[in-house]
């Protein structure tokens, strides 16, 4: 898989995610805060699934420093 393709799937699949939160928002399903809690803890469980436990720590780590660092583009790889 070329890493344009990798790009373009991210791409997609972050869209995708941000259409459901924001129909579970307007819809008064869950507020932001759960919805986002929802998504991290799903990403968690894809690192810790795919790199154990350390590896989920990290990656939540790693998701803290962009946070921290205000970067705009969130959906790196897991």
């Amino acid at each position: 898989m070329t890493e344009q393709t990798r790009t373009e799937i991210r791409a997609h699949l972050a869209a995708r995610l941000m259409e459901t939160a924001n129909g579970l928002r307007r819809g008064d399903v869950l507020p932001e805060s759960e919805i986002a809690t929802a998504f991290v803890m799903t990403g968690a469980t894809v690192a810790a699934c795919n790199k154990g436990p350390v590896g989920a720590a990290e990656w939540l780590r790693d998701l803290a420093v962009t946070i921290e660092q205000g970067e705009k583009r969130l959906n790196g790889q897991v």
